[in-house]
């Protein structure tokens, strides 16, 4: 090439880099991005509480269970999700380390040393030298900058999974807390009715000997019996599940877990076992900015983020790069006759234009702005979902609260007749089957209200979960949590 074009090239090429600087593009995600979903203005359903954030921070011990407060700082200690979870969060703050390596210039030492010989007639000859280099990308176009945000913004997904596990895991191990306690209960009373349904079989049993009971109605009440047996052993089993299910959730033996959860012995003057109940609600309206703590919520956000930075860093790399490179040194090359050394050295900016790829640059330009458009979409279809989690969950824990209230009555009504049922029996006044059976009714309603009363409490876990684990005060603007070797 004549020595004479290369001024011209020179020139071309500041143009080339003048003209790309003054055309930049924006900095920030693409224009072409869709805009974050709103927020619901207001909710369908009523809020627990009356608002009060500290009411909903206190989940668990609202309960008043040890028990199952106990279970769920176990199962945080030893599940194999939260670690999972937690590397994930140390791997991607590590490639956030690593991306943002990309702001600082990159230094190398390096040093050889040879020797050789190409054929008999050469002298030997040696060669030595150590150098250090030094590199640094100028970021013109943004980048390194997008880079490292959006690596910024994977570490944000990663800590709110994180958190997303714990929640998960907690509402895991309450609601299968609360199924052993159902189950433990619901045996009591089917315990209970099978003792009733077999008086009513052994006194069927006489009547037909006496010829005063025929025998389809003798084996219609050894049917009743039958059942009650049978779903003594469906309340058994149930009890059996849940506690293995907790096993599985805290990591222990079932077998050394069992003494620690065992529900108070069978007694006949009357029923020990309860359900724990869930606290009581007043109920508003809900804030629409809770929603925005949900971990899930705030992991896909930021996952939205991360590939609107990452299709800015593709778009930047259609622009020309700038490098400034330097290396300094000592060479050494000898022969027997002598040995030439000195110092080398070099120092210079380095300009690299695209002008014709292929169609690579495009091609990653329109997959990077696919993965942007999938990840707001994926970013408003969990809003939309969380609102309507949100919405069934509050409509669960209203109409479960109003039936609990209805099942109360009802069992309290039974229950005083089957005291009186009692009593008249024992003053001659009412007979033993016929207390038997409105005993056995009155353990119908008491088994309803035990029902609903779990229900209402699994309705209130649901809510937990569907909220994200609670809200406190200013939670819009609070801090993010700790990382989990910190907690």
């Amino acid at each position: 090439m004549s020595p004479t074009r290369l001024p011209a090239l020179a020139t071309l090429a500041l143009v080339a880099l003048l003209s790309a600087c003054a055309s930049a593009p924006p900095q920030g995600p693409p224009a072409s991005l869709a805009a974050t979903p709103q927020m619901p203005s207001a909710w369908l359903a009523p809020l627990p509480h009356q608002g009060s954030t500290q009411a909903l921070a206190q989940w668990w011990h609202r309960f008043d269970d040890p028990a199952l407060v106990g279970l769920i700082e176990q199962a945080q200690a030893a599940s194999p999700t939260l670690r999972a979870a937690a590397a994930r969060l140390t791997q991607a703050r590590a490639e956030a380390q690593q991306a943002g390596a990309g702001w600082w210039p990159q230094v190398q030492a390096g040093a050889q040393a040879s020797r050789a010989q190409q054929a008999p007639d050469f002298k030997p000859l040696s060669s030595g030298g150590a150098q250090v280099s030094a590199g640094w990308e100028v970021d013109l176009f943004g980048r390194v900058r997008a880079q490292n945000a959006a690596a910024q913004a994977q570490a944000e997904a990663a800590q709110a999974q994180w958190h997303e596990a714990r929640v998960s895991l907690a509402a895991d191990v309450a609601a299968a807390y609360l199924a052993l306690r159902h189950a433990q209960a619901q045996e009591e009373i089917a315990e209970r009715d099978v003792a009733a349904a077999t008086e009513l079989v052994q006194w069927a049993e006489q009547r037909r000997e006496r010829g005063l009971e025929s025998a389809s109605d003798v084996a219609l009440v050894r049917t009743q019996r039958a059942a009650a047996v049978a779903a003594r052993a469906d309340q058994r089993a149930q009890t059996a599940i849940a506690l293995q299910t907790l096993a599985v959730l805290t990591a222990q033996p079932a077998s050394a877990l069992a003494p620690q959860l065992a529900a108070p012995p069978l007694q006949a003057a009357s029923l020990q076992r309860r359900v724990p109940a869930a606290p009581p609600f007043a109920w508003t309206t809900l804030p629409p900015e809770t929603l925005a703590q949900r971990p899930d919520l705030a992991a896909a956000h930021q996952q939205w983020l991360a590939a609107a930075q990452s299709e800015q860093s593709v778009r930047a790399e259609a622009w020309p790069q700038l490098s400034l490179t330097g290396l300094i040194g000592n060479a050494r090359l000898g022969w027997r006759s002598g040995s030439p050394q000195g110092a080398v050295w070099s120092v210079g900016p380095s300009l690299s234009l695209p002008l014709f790829d292929g169609g690579l640059r495009e091609g990653q330009r329109n997959a990077a702005q696919a993965r942007t458009a999938q990840a707001a979409a994926a970013f408003e279809a969990r809003w939309r979902g969380a609102v309507a989690e949100v919405e069934e969950a509050l409509q669960r824990v209203v109409s479960a609260g109003e039936r609990q209230r209805e099942a109360d009555t009802m069992q309290r009504e039974w229950e005083r007749i089957a005291t009186d049922a009692a009593r008249l029996a024992q003053a001659g006044v009412q007979s033993g089957p016929q207390r038997a059976t409105t005993l056995r009714n009155a353990l119908t309603a008491y088994s309803a209200a035990v029902a609903i009363r779990h229900e209402h409490a699994q309705a209130w876990v649901r809510l937990y979960r569907a909220l994200g684990g609670g809200f406190e005060a200013a939670s819009a603007s609070a801090p993010a949590p700790a990382h989990p070797a910190q907690n």
